[in-house]
């Protein structure tokens, strides 16, 4: 069984969603500000327990986490992270976040990277973090480089957003970019 993710880390929390963040997550929903909630958001406020409780199973399925970026000082939800395309055997999985527009610019998506990579090498048990960001996202290259990741190539074409085919930078994290050994992973 997994104990529950909580990582803090500069100014922020970084844990699972769970029931406590339904009033905050419905406020997303009404507002249609669905940038701080992880790729497949509850589309209604009736949608909002089920969509929590979804998330723990998602988790406890090996299938990936979800994960809230929290401010310790006002307590309110100002991003998601979290990891995708787990192989919790492999150890690799795919780091993906999103900021609140009214809250970008001040380092959350940064230091979650960060925070979320060394967290996920360490006691997660992985041994590679991927993060992908379009190439014509400078924002996103920022954060993945000042978070540490490495930049290791280009997926030419490799993403379709309705209209247009991008590039995907591919950057990556290992133990060694923490400073330490793999410890025998």
């Amino acid at each position: 069984m997994f104990s529950p993710v909580q990582i803090t880390s500069g100014g922020l929390e970084i844990r699972e969603f769970g029931p406590q963040d339904a009033f905050q997550v419905a406020a997303f929903v009404t507002s249609r500000d669905l940038t701080a909630l992880p790729p497949g958001p509850p589309q209604s406020v009736a949608e909002v327990d089920g969509w929590l409780a979804e998330t723990v199973r998602r988790r406890l399925d090996g299938v990936g986490v979800l994960l809230a970026m929290v401010a310790k000082v006002s307590g309110e939800i100002v991003g998601s992270i979290g990891l995708r395309d787990t192989d919790w055997k492999a150890g690799r999985s795919e780091v993906g976040y999103g900021v609140l527009a009214s809250q970008r610019g001040r380092g959350h998506a940064t230091e979650a990277a960060r925070a979320v990579g060394r967290w996920a090498l360490t006691d997660g048990g992985m041994r590679r973090i991927q993060l992908h960001a379009r190439v014509d996202n400078v924002a996103s290259l920022r954060v993945a480089e000042k978070a540490g990741y490495q930049r290791e190539g280009t997926l030419r074409m490799a993403e379709w957003d309705g209209e247009k085919a991008h590039d995907l930078a591919v950057f990556s994290m290992i133990a060694a970019d923490l400073g330490f050994a793999e410890a025998g992973r």
